[in-house]
C-alpha cells in the first residue's frame, strides 16, 4: 500500500521496480525480466502474485499528470493488469448523531459541491464515522468540514455562504472608502450556533438540501 501515491516521485519510489511490475515482465510471464540488486548482487523478479495499491485523493491538483502517465504505462492487457477503481463518498453507511441524518446530511453537502466545484470535491463518508454524540459532530463540524469548506471557497463567502447556509455563517455590510466614493460590502464570517440544540437544528436543516 502506498498511500497518496501522486504525490511522490513516482521514478523515485518504484525505481527499477517500474518496469518489473508491468504484468508480462513478471516471474513466470511471457517477457519476464529480471535485475541484479547493487548492494547483494543477487538477482531480483517481481513475483505474479504481488499486488499494489497506490491511493490517490481527486482534489489534489498533482494527481492529472500522474493519472495520464500512469494509465498510458500500465494499459492493462489482463485481469491482473493496472487498473483504476474509484471510491466515492457511501453515505449509506451512516446513521444518525443526536437527531441529525447523517447520510442524508452528507448528500446535501456533497450535491452542492458538485454543482459549485466539480464531483472530485465531495466530502467523505469517513468525517463521520465513529459519531457518538452532539459533541463528537461538534467537534467534527466544526474543525474537519467548515475548515475544508472554507478551503474550498476562500475567497468566495458567498458560495460558502449557499453551501452552509446563515446559520454557519454570518453575514454584515460594511461600508468602505470616504466622501463620495463610499461602497458597501458585505463581509462572510464562518459561525457555529452556541447552544447544541440550535446547532443539531441548524444541520438537521441542512440535511433537507
Amino acid at each position: 500500500m502506498i498511500d497518496e501515491i501522486n504525490r511522490g516521485n513516482i521514478s523515485k519510489v518504484f525505481g527499477e521496480l517500474i518496469t518489473l511490475i508491468e504484468p508480462d515482465k513478471r516471474l513466470g510471464a511471457a517477457n519476464e525480466i529480471k535485475v541484479t540488486l547493487p548492494y547483494s548482487g543477487e538477482e531480483f523478479g517481481v513475483p505474479a502474485n504481488l499486488l499494489i495499491i497506490g491511493t490517490m485523493n481527486t482534489a489534489d491538483r498533482s494527481i492529472a499528470l500522474l493519472d495520464v502517465a500512469l494509465r498510458r504505462r500500465f494499459t492493462p492487457t489482463s485481469l491482473s493488469g493496472f487498473t483504476f477503481v474509484e471510491l466515492m463518498p457511501q453515505p449509506e453507511l451512516l446513521g444518525k448523531v443526536a437527531g441529525v441524518p447523517l447520510g442524508q446530511l452528507l448528500t446535501a453537502l456533497n450535491r452542492k459541491l458538485e454543482a459549485y466545484l466539480d464531483r472530485d470535491h465531495q466530502i467523505g463518508h469517513s468525517y463521520f464515522m465513529g459519531l457518538s454524540d452532539v459533541a463528537d459532530l461538534r467537534f467534527v463540524w466544526e474543525h474537519k468540514v467548515m475548515p475544508l469548506l472554507q478551503e474550498y471557497f476562500y475567497g468566495d463567502g458567498e458560495k460558502l455562504l449557499s453551501v452552509l447556509g446563515r446559520a454557519f455563517v454570518q453575514t454584515e455590510k460594511i461600508e468602505v472608502g470616504a466622501g463620495d466614493s463610499v461602497e458597501e460590502r458585505t463581509v462572510y464570517r464562518p459561525n457555529l450556533p452556541a447552544k447544541d440544540e440550535e446547532f443539531v437544528e441548524a444541520l438537521k436543516e441542512l440535511a433537507m438540501g
